[in-house]
């Protein structure tokens, strides 16, 4: 429930298998997700329910946008998604508004309550359920929504694209021992209460991918936790990793967020702040798994460590 909670104010995730010999196949292909759920392709669906934000973007990327027929509340990239029927949140859905919608595909997230989808499923309406939670989840979720909508070519093109990019970071920071790869800490000065990510989850992994550690290695695998403000005293980052809406500047934001924090108790003693080591990226890229976490990465990494990428 907590992990819930915090996705659905953040963003979420996907993940899956494909039992088909050929990746590639469309027609006469079997997917199984992640309740065990097998769907053999026929065609690509023409009317596609989409029960969370990341899955709305995965659907636009690949390029069945033109199919979505519905969107959860909070979904809103790309910008035409606010044109979508809403079909509620991602833990109070209406049934009754999805069904009216006529879906061919409902696309799920681990995180929807199973009721909805159990009710859905007994009334003959394909629900795939897909939940990654790493970067490699994200890729394997991309070529499945490609192959199960009818756009495997552009969801492959993508693939190689962040794989590509993957590969020059790899190249860059793969070989940097733990001491070259600095501490880091997802939260604010501004919260009052510092729900942060542990080892396993999405976020942690695109720090690490950025060449980072983060410090909440502690934490349940796959789980997010709070941080009292003494514990994150204790652990002394190197570096503040927040977020920030896309359309803010992120400059000013930075500055402003370092300046609150000299002048707090506690948190002016951490090494970060006294350094002036604070990274503000926009929250989508950051939480949410979709192929907008390259960005993340990219940016993150030229962040924490500039020397590399002069």
């Amino acid at each position: 429930m907590i992990r819930t909670l915090i996705v659905t104010i953040f963003a979420l995730s996907l993940g899956l298998i494909c039992t088909h010999s050929e990746v590639g196949a469309q027609e006469g292909t079997t997917l199984t997700d992640i309740t065990g759920y097998e769907h053999t392709i026929r065609k690509p669906p023409t009317r596609i329910v989409s029960l969370i934000p990341s899955n709305t973007e995965l659907l636009f990327v690949v390029g069945a946008g033109k199919a979505v027929v519905g969107v959860t509340d909070y979904c809103n990239y790309p910008p035409e998604v606010k044109e979508i029927e809403k079909i509620g949140d991602l833990m109070t859905l209406s049934v009754e508004t999805i069904v009216a919608l006529k879906p061919d595909l409902v696309l799920a997230t681990g995180d929807n309550p199973d009721e909805p989808i159990r009710s859905l499923r007994e009334l003959g309406i394909n629900v795939f359920v897909i939940d990654p939670q790493t970067v490699e989840g994200v890729i394997e979720a991309l070529k499945t929504v490609g192959i199960i909508t009818g756009h495997r070519a552009q969801a492959l093109d993508l693939v190689q694209d962040i794989k590509s990019r993957i590969s020059v970071l790899n190249k860059k920071l793969g070989a940097l021992p733990a001491d070259r790869r600095p501490t880091v800490f997802v939260g604010s000065p501004q919260r009052t209460e510092n729900w942060t990510p542990g080892p396993g989850t999405f976020s942690t992994d695109v720090i690490q991918r950025a060449g980072g550690r983060n410090i909440s290695d502690e934490l349940k695998s796959g789980t997010w936790g709070v941080y009292s403000l003494e514990k994150i005293v204790a652990k002394n980052p190197e570096v503040i990793l927040s977020t920030v809406h896309e359309a803010q500047d992120v400059e000013k934001s930075t500055q402003s967020l370092i300046a609150l924090a000299k002048g707090m108790s506690g948190w002016k003693n951490i090494r970060a702040i006294k350094n002036g080591r604070v990274v503000l990226l926009p929250e989508d890229w950051l939480l949410r798994p979709t192929p907008r976490m390259i960005k993340a990465i990219e940016q993150l990494a030229q962040m924490l460590h500039p020397e590399l990428f002069q």
